[in-house]
């Protein structure tokens, strides 16, 4: 019976425990996006329903009906803060969230001093996260909603193009 019990309060804890991973993305993003040298871009959930309403494909449109925000941050070379490049602040601070037990890098693609990775939350209402490191610019996007398997075969097929 403990067991029982423990389980139904872990599975009533969950979408909790999703939802506060998507907030600490939030606010590490909100902290840095107003920054000097760093630009940022928010698709809002009424901009993605009206794109869902648009005339695409029955598979476009059920994509987008998961996604329910996505957020962009660029950071510009040079930006920095008290003498520190601002992407090693902003990448320690992610690093803190996206290292954890409710994350997984399911991608990771270097290519010279060009690193892109991927990063997913374990469970499907969470956060997909996609970094992208190079000597002058380090970008962030996130993609937050209800990640499945077909939003990460999309944005891995091209379904989803990140640029």
């Amino acid at each position: 019976m403990k067991k029982v019990l423990i389980i139904m309060f872990v599975a009533l804890l969950c979408p909790y425990l999703a939802a506060a991973q998507a907030k600490q993305i939030h606010l590490i993003l909100d902290k840095y996006e107003k920054r000097k040298k760093v630009e940022s871009i928010i698709i809002s959930p009424s901009v993605l329903q009206m794109a869902s309403n648009g005339n695409y494909d029955a598979s476009t449109k059920e994509l987008l009906s998961k996604i329910s925000e996505m957020r962009i941050v660029n950071v510009k070379e040079g930006a920095e803060q008290n003498g520190t490049p601002l992407k090693i602040i902003i990448r320690s601070d992610l690093d803190k969230v996206l290292t954890g037990e409710r994350f997984s890098r399911v991608l990771k693609m270097q290519d010279g001093e060009e690193l892109l990775e991927l990063f997913v939350t374990k469970n499907e209402e969470g956060v997909l996260v996609f970094l992208a490191t190079s000597p002058k610019e380090f970008a962030i996007i996130s993609i937050f909603g209800n990640i499945d398997k077909s939003v990460i075969n999309a944005v891995m097929t091209g379904g989803i193009k990140v640029k």
